[in-house]
């Protein structure tokens, strides 16, 4: 799980600009939308001036709508690809990536299950390309 935060060249320390000084806006994963979610609850305790929107549009979505500078924080479940890492750069947007947790699949069956015991991942991918 990956959150990547954005900023650009302008000056983001004048109290004119209230989107700037009153909310911070986060989408992305749905993976990762709990962990955020728990820290913009915490953040809001010491800040309650502070408007934190947490959207689910997914993986992709998410770094759709902060490469065109519309979210401050983008959840992940992958890297930034390339060429969404160059369209965010392109619209004067720097950013880092921070890895904030590692997710993982488990696949299990019912003991009541009686015609497989093993998969191979090639199988997995089969079935759920199907």
């Amino acid at each position: 799980m990956l959150f990547a935060c954005g900023g650009d060249d302008s000056d983001t320390s004048s109290q004119s600009n209230s989107k700037n000084s009153s909310e911070i806006t986060i989408d992305g994963s749905s993976t990762v939308f709990p962990v955020t979610q728990a820290v913009a609850e915490e953040f809001r305790k010491e800040h309650p001036e502070v408007q934190i929107p947490v959207g689910i549009s997914g993986t992709g979505g998410g770094f759709k709508r902060f490469s065109v500078g519309e979210t401050d924080i983008s959840n992940a479940s992958r890297a930034i690809k390339p060429e969404e890492a160059e369209k965010a750069e392109s619209n004067g947007i720097k950013f880092i990536e921070l890895r904030v947790a590692w997710d993982g699949l488990s696949v299990v069956t019912s003991k009541s299950n009686d015609f497989v015991d093993c998969l191979t991942t090639g199988e997995l991918k089969l079935i759920w390309d199907a």
